[in-house]
């Protein structure tokens, strides 16, 4: 569903991903769990386009969940992988990033891989960086629910693409579950970033997209992280 002017989420099961549609431009911001290209690219077919319209993917972490889908579409699209340098290392051999309790995480790196995408074909973004679409998408790095993590933001739309960094649970703002954080110091000082803000549409990687908050239910979450 079309959740902002030329912006779609498609729920995949448990994770989101959201393409942007502004001609001659498509982009897909994350690539869901591995086997689901073909609901995806299905979507982009019911909005009237190919797969070879598909020219950007954005990753906001490597998480399997974000990027399992990634090497397919990649395949069958031929577009263009945007990742910060972090993912791109994980990526490149299908490993998700450490951040899980110590007997999850060894099984995920054990017996868990995705499809990977050779480094080279991975164009690296950093913090600050500006990208061309939805009338400049600033890219923020976020650690704290995994070490690799960027949101993107676009000021001109109030659309905030906040990967894991923040979820929606019961209809409320939240950040990622503790027992699944990196690093919860840096969750609280990225989400307190993104926060400041202000977004209008909060569209983030698990949950429904928040697009009815107030800026008092924004505050209130800031104040707790600040207290916290």
């Amino acid at each position: 569903m079309e959740i902002a002017p030329n912006v779609y989420w498609l729920a995949t099961g448990s994770v989101n991903v959201y393409l942007v549609v502004e001609a001659p431009n498509i982009v897909l911001i994350d690539a869901s769990m591995p086997r689901q290209q073909k609901v995806i690219l299905d979507f982009l077919g019911r909005l009237g386009y190919q797969p070879s319209d598909l020219t950007h993917i954005l990753v906001t972490h490597a998480d399997m969940d974000h990027v399992g889908s990634l090497a397919a579409l990649y395949q069958a699209t031929g577009a263009k992988i945007l990742a910060g340098a972090d993912s791109a290392n994980l990526i490149a051999v299908g490993k998700s990033p450490k951040h899980m309790p110590i007997i999850v995480q060894w099984i995920i790196d054990t017996f868990m891989k995705y499809g990977a995408v050779p480094q080279a074909q991975i164009s690296v973004f950093k913090d600050g960086d500006v990208l061309p679409f939805l009338g400049g998408l600033q890219v923020l790095a976020t650690p704290g629910h995994t070490m690799d993590h960027f949101s993107f933001f676009s000021p001109s739309s109030g659309v905030l693409f906040a990967g894991d960094a923040l979820n929606t649970r019961n209809g409320r703002i939240n950040l990622t579950p503790p027992n699944i954080t990196a690093d919860k110091t840096a969750a609280h000082r990225s989400a307190s970033r993104l926060l400041e803000l202000s977004p209008a549409i909060i569209a983030c990687g698990h949950g429904k997209p928040s697009a009815t908050h107030t800026s008092d239910d924004l505050m209130q979450l800031f104040n707790s992280l600040r207290q916290e």
